[in-house]
């Protein structure tokens, strides 16, 4: 099943092919009969193929073999086959090779990050943020979810985060402190994360009966220190690293013994190198 609306897959089409394939019709191929490949040139952690056979689905070709989302595979390996028109098939080309391509890159790029935390702690969480490129959302969210992480927030509506641009409007932060009961009682199934960017501030919160503490831009040296006295006094608390990590710093922060790290730079990974044969049957 393919993870996003059939709508947005429409879309996707009608992006490429807002009427016809000119060239398709005027070589006078439309009704041949071909097959259609996509394959990798390079070693990858496969997503999009079930969007891809939403597409051949709409274009009536018919799909012969597919590689699930999640999977490793080999330079070489064909991801998805399918059957039907030539025009069809020229149609379906670059719509699925789009999807394919930037969709494994983020997949592969997170599978590696996540291997690199899960090497230094297999409990902790690769998370992240809503910073991705507009109308990109879905598609990047079920690639990061393949590659083994998992979005932060999917948006303002699942969970309640305070920034200190929130503290502006309550008084600051000792505002904060004082309207915390009122906010547990109210949201008493929901928990309350609060940005922090010193220990001092941390262990003030977690006395005043907030569930978690998102960490930014701290160091991962500052860190550890803050995780180890927090994981003392505050053993239920959840701790979140946040603030300029990548796949430089990644390894450094997975030390820390945070429960999550959150990182924006996943959004940014390099396609993979989706080939596609388009040829007669």
């Amino acid at each position: 099943m393919a993870f996003i609306a059939i709508n947005e897959i429409d879309r996707l089409i009608n992006e490429d092919v807002p009427y016809i394939d000119l060239t398709s019709w005027t070589l006078g191929i439309r009704e041949q009969e071909a097959r259609i490949t996509y394959f990798t040139r390079e070693d990858a952690v496969v997503c999009g193929t079930e969007e891809v056979r939403a597409v051949f689905d709409r274009m009536h070709i018919e799909m012969d073999h597919m590689v699930v989302s999640g999977e490793k595979i080999t330079a070489g390996s064909e991801l998805i086959t399918g059957i039907g028109r030539a025009e069809d098939l020229h149609m379906a080309w670059k719509v699925g090779q789009n999807i394919l391509d930037n969709c494994s890159g983020i997949a592969t790029k997170t599978r590696k990050m996540v291997d690199v935390v899960k090497s230094y702690n297999p409990n902790m969480a690769v998370l992240t943020t809503r910073k991705g490129f507009p109308g990109t959302k879905t598609l990047a969210t079920k690639a990061i979810m393949a590659g083994g992480a998992m979005p932060h927030r999917l948006g303002l509506s699942e969970t309640i985060l305070v920034f200190k641009q929130h503290l502006n409007f309550i008084g600051g932060f000792e505002g904060l402190i004082d309207k915390l009961p009122q906010i547990k009682a109210e949201c008493c199934e929901k928990k309350i994360i609060v940005e922090a960017t010193t220990l001092e501030q941390a262990v003030s919160l977690c006395q005043a009966g907030v569930d978690g503490i998102q960490f930014d831009k701290m160091s991962a040296e500052e860190l550890t220190g803050a995780v180890e006295r927090l994981r003392k006094e505050f053993p239920s608390g959840i701790l979140l690293a946040a603030g300029g990590i990548n796949e430089t710093n990644i390894s450094k922060y997975a030390q820390t013994n945070v429960n999550g790290i959150i990182t924006t730079s996943l959004y940014s990974a390099k396609p993979i190198d989706i080939g596609v044969k388009i040829d007669r049957n």
